[in-house]
């Protein structure tokens, strides 16, 4: 019997199993890449879905992948078949072989939780819109989204004017929504304004008031003690809130452009009209995540669209848009697609009628703000839907 050539060949066959070791190490990073994928894909496809549930006026169903989980095997083999007689020369076969397997597991949770509903229902905050603002999103973008409209009240001799600005194109004062936006957007700041005091507890005399510093740890708390005046301290809670301010605005109408301060509640505002009665002063009624997704619905319909200040002096509209769906159909390609009602709707992915705008900015913000507001406790573990792929 002769050997010779089989060594060889059962060597080849080993490294060629070694090198398929190294494929498998290649193939578990791009599953990896594949679930983050798979991952974006169903947040984007769930968002839009109620984006349309929405515009047609109908109940919005949210789910998330709450856990995927994956098992890869990696599987090899070695065949030889060896012939050897007087009458037939050696006949040497291999067959090496190797492979793997990927079983994902995906929990899908249908997050209807009253913890959820509580979050998606609450508006957004200022400290969060301050957030986005400073770390450089386009500020005419992130007012268009939060804001569902500004209260304005404008001090005159005598009177005062109030005006009610909405963030809806359909509606005449939305022009001037629009101007207070661009006004915001290049001049606006935030200020942080102590908006209202209150007594907590009856006045304390000289010698009480000296360990009640030690007591409240006043220097960490907004708690502070006031002279009352009769050899008495009072002690006080300040409330601070942030409020936007923009010089030079033209909302109320005025030649002379004035400062106009915003704030997100009705106890702040009134709280400035009795601190300065004749400043121009509005509030800022912040949308929800829900509200947010229902107003994106609104722009989905084709007789309602906005579009943000161009960028450069020759950028077109449609690249302004703020949102935009499109039958799937009408567009060569797609950024996000849905099978609903018996069609199919996407964010377009082209140039003019076809051009998507801050359409993707707009779902990922919304996005966000829908995460921050929902918890741990919003992935409940019954209402599951579990799917198992080979």
């Amino acid at each position: 019997m002769r050997c010779s050539n089989v060594v060889p060949r059962l060597m080849s066959a080993v490294a060629a199993l070694a090198l398929g070791g190294c494929v498998t190490h290649g193939a578990l990073s791009n599953r990896a890449v594949d679930y983050n994928t798979a991952a974006e894909t169903a947040r984007n496809e769930m968002l839009l879905m109620n984006i349309l549930r929405a515009r047609d006026r109908r109940p919005m169903v949210f789910t998330g992948l709450s856990r995927i989980t994956g098992s890869v095997r990696a599987e090899s083999r070695i065949g030889a078949a060896v012939s050897t007689g007087s009458a037939a020369p050696d006949v040497q076969a291999f067959s090496p072989s190797f492979g793997f397997s990927d079983s994902p597991t995906f929990d899908v949770a249908v997050l209807d939780s009253q913890e959820f509903t509580r979050g998606i229902m609450t508006p957004v905050g200022t400290e969060i819109l301050e957030y986005f603002w400073d770390q450089g999103y386009n500020r005419e973008v992130l007012l268009y989204l939060v804001v569902d409209r500004v209260e304005l009240e404008c001090p005159a001799p005598g009177s005062a004017l109030s005006a009610v600005l909405e963030n809806d194109p359909t509606e005449p004062s939305f022009a001037a929504f629009g101007s207070l936006v661009a006004d915001l957007a290049d001049k606006g700041r935030w200020e942080f304004d102590d908006f209202r005091t209150e007594k907590i507890g009856p006045p304390v005399d000289a010698a009480e008031a000296r360990r009640l510093p030690t007591l409240v740890q006043m220097a960490n708390s907004p708690l502070r003690l006031r002279p009352v005046g009769d050899g008495t301290f009072q002690l006080e809670k300040t409330s601070t809130k942030l409020r936007l301010a923009a010089s030079g605005s033209g909302t109320c109408g005025k030649q002379d452009r004035v400062e106009v301060r915003l704030y997100d509640s009705r106890g702040a505002l009134e709280a400035a009209a009795r601190l300065a009665p004749g400043e121009p002063r509005g509030r800022l009624v912040m949308r929800s995540p829900q509200s947010i997704l229902h107003y994106l619905g609104e722009l989905a319909r084709p007789e309602r669209e906005v579009v943000i200040r161009p960028r450069r002096p020759d950028q077109p509209a449609s690249e302004r848009r703020l949102f935009a769906v499109r039958p799937a159909g009408a567009c060569s390609g797609s950024e996000v697609n849905v099978r609903y009602d018996g069609g199919k709707w996407a964010i377009p992915r082209g140039t003019a009628d076809c051009d998507a705008g801050r359409s993707m900015q707009s779902l990922a913000i919304t996005a966000q703000l829908l995460s921050l507001l929902q918890s741990a406790k919003d992935l409940p573990t019954t209402s599951t839907v579990r799917i198992v792929g080979q």
